[in-house]
């Protein structure tokens, strides 16, 4: 067994095993699914006499030792609760400084000119119950998305969805647009290819849904139907479809790697 560099995701000590069920990097201490919060939890249960750990990386090869470096660093396991802050002081930003909105927010006609605003737009948002829907999807699903497949690929994913959705929004609209809903669909996306079974709640039900099934009803319910019927409301519907099918396409990569 090696020695990594790596931290176990509740008390970042050294951490020399991952939970086979949902790939977080652990120390002995925190190893049983039912001490790190492990989305896995039901599937462990079940299967309590298989042991539920991976040695990490405790590879030898020609007689040497593979050590696991993490290109992030101290980052590494808290890059989405650091988007919630980027976009937290963004969204105050945007309360404080004049023109600080119009220069960074996505302006279709003017894409070619400011490229960067398929990136900066994922920071902005159009008032402050657009922002909270936001943010509360992103605190309840990216950290679990992040544990998943670690923080470099939670990252691509993320800004990559973001990226699509703002392409695909600007193929079909000349209306200038901002907001994370397009990276945070990619998320939801990315999930329920990944971990179908994952449960979610939806108020008022009282009976948790497969994660695969709500994004299919808010899919259905939140944007193709307004699209068919020709909704006026001044949501970006083309902008979320494009960036859950990024995170779909993402997520299916990812399962066949």
């Amino acid at each position: 067994m090696v020695r990594t560099k790596q931290r176990c995701t509740v008390c970042g000590k050294p951490a020399l095993y991952r939970c086979k069920y949902c790939g977080d990097t652990l120390c002995k201490d925190h190893l049983s699914p039912d001490m790190h919060w492990c989305v896995g939890l039901e599937d462990y249960k079940r299967e309590e006499k298989v042991a539920p750990v991976i040695e990490v990386e405790a590879e030898h090869r020609s007689g040497g030792k593979k050590n696991v470096t993490n290109p992030l660093g101290i980052l590494s396991g808290n890059c989405s609760y650091l988007l919630l802050v980027l976009i937290s002081v963004s969204y105050v930003l945007q309360l404080l400084i004049p023109g600080y909105t119009e220069h960074l927010m996505l302006v279709p006609a003017f894409l070619r000119e400011r490229p960067w605003t398929l990136v900066t737009h994922i920071f902005l948002h159009g008032g402050f119950m657009h922002f909270l829907i936001n943010m509360f999807v992103l605190l309840f699903f990216a950290p679990t998305l992040e544990r998943k497949i670690g923080s470099v690929k939670f990252l691509l994913i993320f800004f990559l969805s973001g990226i699509f959705a703002g392409i695909g929004y600007s193929l079909t609209s000349d209306v200038p647009s901002l907001g994370a809903s397009g990276a945070v669909y990619g998320i939801l996306g990315t999930l329920a290819v990944l971990m179908p079974k994952m449960k979610v709640y939806i108020f008022p039900l009282p009976i948790p849904i497969d994660i695969w099934i709500v994004v299919i009803i808010f899919a259905l319910y939140f944007d193709v139907l307004p699209i068919m019927i020709g909704s006026p409301d001044r949501i970006a519907h083309t902008a979320h479809l494009s960036g859950l099918f990024f995170g779909l396409f993402a997520g299916m990569y990812l399962k066949r790697s």
